[in-house]
């Protein structure tokens, strides 16, 4: 059971070869300042600000040993390499018990670590010693909205999405809405789902890419354009959007979940947005099949970049997954009878007409047209012997 330690005595090391938590050192000081005073770490956590040696120092020496004496908290060192190579302090990362066998992962990492896998190794390490050693059979995790650095190494480390909670987290006299998750003793410290990041893909005008926070006000444009709004359905989730920032979390989220896959359409000379496609539906009944979804802005209709972007989306979905693809035997789409433009498009994209559903797709805030559903299906496609 979790109890009571004596620092640095009872801090174990623990390692992977590549990444090890030891105990905090005053050899930590100067690197931990870096983190501390890193834009990152004082935007999403709650590092003192201004950040001085003096509050290092005093973390180092007072507060990590007096935690691991107590038993609230077990912060451990996190010590890897760094973008240079060398290896040194880069970052900490703790349990903050908080009884009947239940404890929340913490950690915050220095600049010269992220984006390395080093997060979730630590987290992973943490969590099979607390498991293992503590007594602990839950473990939680929480983070602010937004912190997609931090949810995706909870997701790395097998921990689950359980939701949002508004206003759960105190920083610096303010409350902020938190992401949650968890992982239990015996659960696999490993991704649950995937986590989609879309691929770039190039035409000869147009670039596929993931969304950026640049697009914010055009993807609103978007959204909020009379014809668009017409003929994309009734979706509650989407039309309740306020902003583009609202609409690009709302992209993330999917891809977070690996629900789908969400490009924004850029001119691939100036990098401006020019259109939304988006590929969901994955698998189908059989793991086989998909649908894409799209909108073009309405300053770049009649260019032919819709019939260009699709055409790129749905023959990267046939490339074999050997060869980086989704290796789809078929992709089809649905849209109104009368959207004119949707499907010109689709067919000069190479989809084929199939058939029609009376009264089926909805248009506008009430009305219902015939949809009009197309497919393409792709001539390489072999069923895998079982």
């Amino acid at each position: 059971m979790a109890g009571t330690h004596v620092f640095p005595d009872d801090v174990p090391i623990l390692t992977d070869g590549e990444v090890t938590l030891r105990a905090h050192a005053l050899s930590d000081v100067d690197t931990l300042m870096g983190q501390c005073t890193d834009p990152l770490s004082i935007r999403w956590t709650t590092v003192p600000v201004p950040y001085s040696r003096d509050d290092a120092v005093h973390f180092v020496t007072k507060i990590v040993p007096a935690c691991w004496t107590d038993g609230s908290e077990l912060a451990f060192a996190v010590e890897a390499p760094h973008a240079d190579g060398v290896r040194r302090f880069g970052g900490t990362v703790s349990l903050r018990i908080r009884g009947d066998d239940v404890a929340e992962v913490a950690f915050g990492l220095h600049p010269g670590v992220r984006g390395r896998g080093v997060g979730a190794t630590a987290v992973r390490l943490l969590a099979r010693w607390g498991f293992e050693t503590q007594g602990l059979q839950v473990i939680t995790w929480y983070a602010e909205v937004g912190n997609w650095a931090s949810r995706r190494v909870a997701w790395a480390s097998g921990f689950s999405f359980d939701g949002t909670v508004p206003a759960l987290l105190l920083q610096r006299g303010e409350r902020k809405d938190a992401w949650v998750g968890s992982v239990r003793l015996g659960e696999e410290l490993a991704p649950r789902h995937e986590w989609i990041s879309p691929p770039a893909l190039e035409t000869d005008r147009l670039r596929l890419r993931p969304f950026a926070d640049a697009d914010a006000d055009r993807f609103a444009e978007l959204l909020r354009d009379e014809r668009s709004r017409h003929f994309s359905g009734r979706v509650a989730a989407v039309r309740a959007l306020r902003s583009g920032a609202e609409a690009l979390h709302r992209v993330r989220e999917a891809c977070a979940a690996g629900e789908r896959y969400e490009w924004a359409i850029a001119d691939r000379t100036t990098d401006r947005l020019v259109g939304h496609l988006q590929l969901h539906d994955l698998g189908g009944v059989d793991d086989t099949e998909a649908k894409p979804a799209y909108k073009i802005h309405p300053d770049s209709r009649g260019r032919g970049y819709l019939t260009e972007a699709l055409t790129a989306m749905t023959e990267w979905t046939f490339r074999p997954t050997a060869d980086g693809g989704l290796g789809l035997r078929r992709v089809s789409l649905l849209t109104a009878a009368s959207n004119t433009a949707s499907r010109y498009a689709a067919e000069r994209a190479g989809y084929v007409h199939i058939a029609t559903e009376p009264d089926a797709f909805p248009i506008g805030d009430t009305d219902f047209d015939a949809m009009a559903i197309y497919h393409r299906l792709n001539p390489d496609w072999r069923l895998s012997p079982a």
